[in-house]
């Protein structure tokens, strides 16, 4: 099986992996079998769902038709639908986790901070 049909499978369940070299310590993206740092093969981990906002921009495409930003997530980079509300350098998350068209399908969602009073 392709790493890329792993994370597809997972992907499916809401879960979402990414390689990674234990050696480095670091998420390797877009998948691959060995580090492109050390050559050391990865292995499977999950991502921090938590991240930071880079870029957001508007889609008119008939089927993809709402906004779509780049995420920044354990020092991988990611796009994936957001609120019209969510601003570039928002702290997101990543909400829902899926595939569709064979492809990752990935929400963000910006995360609220809380003011002292």
């Amino acid at each position: 099986m392709i790493l890329f049909d792993i994370i597809i499978n997972y992907a499916e369940k809401g879960i979402l992996l990414t390689t990674f070299c234990f050696s480095c310590k670091i998420h390797i993206w877009p998948p691959n079998r060995y580090c492109k740092f050390c050559f050391n093969k990865t292995g499977f981990r999950k991502i921090n769902r938590k991240g930071i906002l880079l870029e957001k921009s508007f889609s008119n495409l008939p089927d993809l038709v709402g906004y779509y930003g780049i995420g920044e997530f354990s020092g991988i980079r990611l796009i994936g639908s957001v609120d019209q509300s969510v601003l570039p350098y928002d702290r997101i998350r990543i909400s829902q986790v899926g595939v569709k068209n064979n492809k990752l399908d990935l929400e963000f969602s910006k995360i609220e901070v809380k003011r002292l009073k």
